[in-house]
């Protein structure tokens, strides 16, 4: 049932690309990236089915209006029933019960996989001492937190640990979906992953310009693409940051048009309608990712740039990587045999404890002998004291 790594191949490449504007730029279809990694889920899927096993449970919790937050509802469920997976909306009228809704997903044994569609609470504080959200997010269970957002899958990620069980190495770490859908697509873009270079240089030589730094996307992106050996320019509202070799460095005299002129990969994450991306700062050969649900580029404009590769939506490989997720903790957690084997492994460990503690009293005939006498001793002294 294990998971083993798709790759789109050089060969099919080419009929990813959706259109050439004469001499100019190429435009990508993100669904031929998503489709793969789909049927490979549709595979794992299958094979469970036909052993009797039922398909990995989704909960997906809506606590709000938003209608960017109502769609990717939509097409997570969608998505789940077309490849075999269940899925299972809880819509929650309060948000102050939210807390409650998930807490009960995460001690169901049923549940295998659960994602809040955020925002639910923005920036408002928690008694946590970070926003609402942010706590939200650090308390979906490990064995379930598909979207790799929690405190651990942060952690680990920031740190480049690659998985849960160091040393032995057999449950790999969940990424954050929309990050690792970039990291999927920027894989099958021209010139942009070798991947006959060891793992963590892959992006080695690459500069990476990341007009975001949300914890969702942008802040995870840059250490992902820095992870993969790439110098990534992260870029917010009022501060520029360089991740370099795992390490976080403040760029001082550097400006978003710096940034971008001397990146060979720019991807724009901004959430407003009115921003636009200056495309004279893109140079020929560029491969640009937008991540936001606004185009944050002049399309037709940047497709005449030379070279220029254009991915105008993400939306179909985040769906992809979120079912990904889920099939990878259903076998790192969930799957009837990982269970048996933990329920066997806590038994063993019980009973080591048992027998521990019996050996510390009884590790000896001797010992023994020697408790018995000592006893019987006691005895018959305390009975002489009494006549």
């Amino acid at each position: 049932f294990f998971l083993q790594p798709t790759m789109v191949s050089p060969s099919k490449a080419t009929s990813l690309a959706t259109g050439t504007v004469g001499g100019g730029g190429t435009k990508v279809d993100a669904g031929a990236i998503a489709a793969p990694f789909r049927v490979e889920v549709r595979e794992k899927v299958e094979a469970l089915k036909a052993k009797g096993i039922d398909a990995p449970l989704l909960v997906g919790l809506l606590a709000n209006t938003d209608p960017a937050a109502r769609k990717y509802a939509e097409w997570t469920g969608k998505a789940c029933r077309a490849d075999g997976l269940r899925y299972e909306l809880r819509t929650i009228d309060d948000p102050i019960d939210v807390e409650s809704a998930l807490m009960a997903a995460n001690d169901d044994p049923a549940v295998h996989g659960i994602i809040v569609y955020y925002p639910i609470f923005g920036q408002v504080e928690s008694f946590s001492g970070a926003s609402q959200d942010d706590y939200l997010r650090d308390s979906v269970s490990v064995k379930c937190d598909v979207e790799g957002l929690c405190h651990t899958y942060r952690t680990n990620l920031y740190r480049n640990v690659r998985f849960l069980d160091y040393p032995t190495n057999t449950k790999k770490c969940v990424l954050p979906c929309t990050a690792l859908s970039c990291v999927k697509i920027l894989e099958q873009c021209p010139s942009c992953y070798d991947k006959s270079k060891p793992v963590g240089k892959h992006m080695e030589g690459q500069v990476v310009t990341v007009i975001n730094r949300s914890e969702i996307v942008g802040r995870p992106l840059a250490a992902m693409l820095a992870n993969d050996g790439a110098d990534v320019y992260s870029i917010d509202i009022n501060s520029i940051y360089l991740f370099r070799g795992g390490r976080l460095h403040k760029c001082e005299g550097e400006t978003p048009e710096s940034c971008v002129r001397k990146s060979s990969v720019v991807v724009t994450g901004v959430p407003t309608k009115s921003y636009r991306l200056p495309t004279d700062w893109i140079q020929p050969n560029t491969t640009v990712v937008n991540v936001a649900s606004f185009k944050n580029v002049d399309e037709e404009v940047l497709l005449r740039i030379p070279g220029v590769t254009y991915v105008p939506m993400v939306g179909k490989v985040t769906v992809a990587m979120l079912e990904r997720n889920l099939v990878r903790l259903y076998e790192n957690f969930h799957h009837p045999d990982i269970r048996l084997k933990s329920i066997r492994n806590e038994e063993e460990a019980k009973g080591g404890k048992a027998k521990a503690v019996a050996g510390s009293w009884f590790g000896s005939a001797l010992q023994v002998y020697t408790a018995v006498a000592v006893t019987a001793l006691i005895g018959i002294a305390l009975n002489n004291k009494r006549r």
